[in-house]
């Protein structure tokens, strides 16, 4: 294998010398876009670096999108000395270094308010014991500043379907994906999940001390794409805390319908559910398309090769 690979390398590199193409960038990006143990482009990329280079119409013949040689997760584009004029060399130049600064402005933080002093106390299901203990009120409203990574992979979950029935038992795919918090949170948060305007909702949470209780509270986002796209009230947040990492549990929505039955395990690995689940991420825009999917947001840089 060792032998073959080295003769494709060569073929490739005498190929690539009288081809009468030149290299003009080389894109790199987050993960891999060849197919696994394949010299096959995924077609995802292969289709978003053409659209995006659409305005500067080359001819077929003249443009080939390539894998760097031993890297799997670089893209190489090269066409023909003639096929673009410095003019248009220079704006697609300028296209493609947008991405980096693009990925730099993105905000990862924010801040979760919860009022204390509206705190009341919780048991099992929807007991209310009364209002909380002086030491809680006396915490009044609780600033906590929000420190995340954006989600880096996706997760599919199933919900039991609302319409379903004994006799025709549904489970609704749930796409979603988790970012992590950086410092955990002073609780444990039990149950709080917000959309809309101004993700605002009763939070149930755990002291240390075991005390359970509900209380009014407040998310908010300072990275304004991120505020925008829940704003719209077709995506929810919440957060939870599995294990011992607070995350930051981004819905994305329903990818489809199976049938409800116990210990469904098969969804973990069906790999047409994560796909479909990678893609409606990806098409919910930036900042998540910057980190999920496949798509030329994934890019993490550019090397342009010396034109002469």
């Amino acid at each position: 294998m060792k032998i073959f690979a080295c003769v494709a390398l060569l073929v490739m590199g005498v190929v690539m010398l009288y081809d009468g193409k030149q290299t003009f960038m080389t894109l790199y990006f987050q993960e891999p876009v060849s197919l696994e143990n394949s010299f096959e482009i995924e077609a995802a990329y292969l289709q978003a670096v053409r659209q995006a280079m659409a305005p500067w119409p080359i001819p077929a013949g003249k443009l080939e999108l390539r894998l760097e040689p031993g890297n799997r997760q670089a893209l190489q584009v090269r066409f023909a000395k003639d096929a673009l004029d410095a003019g248009q060399r220079q704006q697609l130049r300028a296209l493609f270094e947008s991405f980096e600064p693009a990925r730099e402005e993105v905000r990862p933080t924010g801040r979760l308010l919860v009022d204390m002093r509206q705190a009341r106390q919780v048991g099992l299901g929807v007991y209310d014991f009364g209002p909380a203990p002086a030491e809680v009120v006396a915490l009044g409203e609780m600033s906590l500043p929000l420190h995340f990574s954006f989600p880096s992979q996706i997760d599919v979950q199933l919900r039991r379907n609302e319409q379903a029935t004994a006799q025709k038992p549904q489970a609704d795919m749930i796409c979603e994906a988790s970012a992590r918090l950086h410092g955990a949170l002073p609780f444990e948060v039990t149950d709080f999940n917000v959309s809309g305007a101004d993700l605002r909702g009763e939070m149930k949470l755990r002291m240390p001390s075991g005390l359970q209780l509900r209380a009014p509270a407040q998310l908010s986002f300072d990275e304004q794409r991120l505020l925008e796209r829940l704003e719209m009230g077709d995506m929810r947040v919440r957060i939870q805390r599995p294990e011992t990492v607070d995350r930051l549990v981004f819905e994305f929505g329903k990818i489809g319908t199976v049938r409800d039955q116990p210990y469904l395990f098969f969804i973990r690995s069906d790999p047409e559910a994560f796909a479909a689940c990678r893609a409606i991420a990806y098409q919910s825009g930036r900042p998540f398309s910057f980190y999920l999917g496949e798509g030329l947001d994934r890019l993490l840089k550019v090397r342009f090769a010396p034109q002469g």
